[in-house]
């Protein structure tokens, strides 16, 4: 009879009496664990809270924090407001939480491929061997599962309590999202794994100060007519690989194509991949992120 080299698991204490006789090689035969395979992303939030249009800024928020609670314990998540100013030192942002990842466990087959127990006896204890190992390798992952939803729905919590927190909280009118990108480029997910983490920019993407309308005019102008990316020291760093998408409201008296162009045309020679879409409270935020061919009119919780 050819065995398996022994799994190293947890498993033991369910293994039937009769394995005692077939010696050390299954003393501690057992499952054998592995990473949990869930894709792992970082998702960022940027939510206008410009106080031009609070029942807006209000939706919009509880749309991303409502989509951020229901992210699995792998995901890592947080929620940035974009303000006029939008630093860290004076904005209440959701303070990031990174994902963790979990373990799934996997029965070890007890046999080598196309060998066969010496005896009667041997076949019979394998094949409660098999059983034992079958249920713990089920406890085992019920157990992890369990602890998956308790992290997900602790987390929901904090999420749900730093909404109440800032519901109060309103800046100054007009948003500058040149510093809100300098803000998102200092992140850890940022810095340190941007091909995993997805931001969700939720703005009419208008630059309300003088000084930001004019540099993004001049580098859209310049972009469109050469093709490519004209030098501008003020060009957020540190973007480079991450996903960005512009879920964009429009308001009267706004021309959204062109706010959105302009942004378009800065964050793509940033080095970010850009996606653009419109701000429906009508279609679910959800659709919008799990799939890679949303339609360009975007959806809200």
């Amino acid at each position: 009879m050819a065995v398996r080299s022994a799994a190293r698991g947890p498993a033991g204490r369910l293994a039937p009496p009769c394995i005692a006789r077939l010696g050390k090689t299954y003393a501690s035969f057992g499952p054998t664990s592995a990473p949990d395979q869930r894709p792992a992303r970082n998702l960022l939030f940027g939510v206008d809270r410009s106080g031009s249009n609070r029942e807006l800024a209000d939706a919009q928020l509880d749309a991303a924090v409502a989509y951020a609670a229901t992210l699995g314990p792998e995901s890592g998540v947080g929620v940035l407001l974009i303000t006029d100013r939008s630093d860290r030192s004076t904005t209440p942002d959701m303070p990031f939480e990174p994902g963790e990842g979990g373990t799934r466990w996997t029965a070890e087959p007890v046999l080598c491929d196309g060998c066969k127990p010496d005896s009667l006896f041997q076949q019979k204890c394998l094949e409660q061997l098999e059983v034992a190992q079958s249920a713990r390798v089920g406890e085992l992952n019920a157990g992890e599962d369990a602890r998956r939803t308790r992290l997900q729905e602790e987390r929901a919590v904090r999420i749900h309590g730093w909404r109440d927190q800032v519901a109060g909280y309103t800046p100054k009118p007009g948003t500058s999202l040149l510093a809100f990108f300098t803000k998102l480029a200092d992140l850890p997910p940022v810095r340190r794994e941007p091909e995993r983490t997805t931001v969700v920019v939720m703005s009419d993407l208008e630059a309300s100060q003088a000084g930001e309308r004019k540099q993004l005019d001049k580098f859209e102008r310049a972009y469109r007519s050469s093709g490519t990316c004209p030098e501008a020291s003020w060009l957020p760093k540190g973007l480079s690989g991450l996903e960005i998408a512009l879920v964009q409201s429009v308001r009267d008296g706004i021309d959204a194509d062109l706010w959105a162009r302009r942004w378009d045309a800065v964050l793509t020679c940033a080095g970010a991949h850009v996606r653009r879409h419109r701000y429906s409270a009508a279609v679910p935020l959800r659709q919008l992120l799990d799939e890679p061919a949303a339609p360009a009119l975007a959806l809200a919780d």
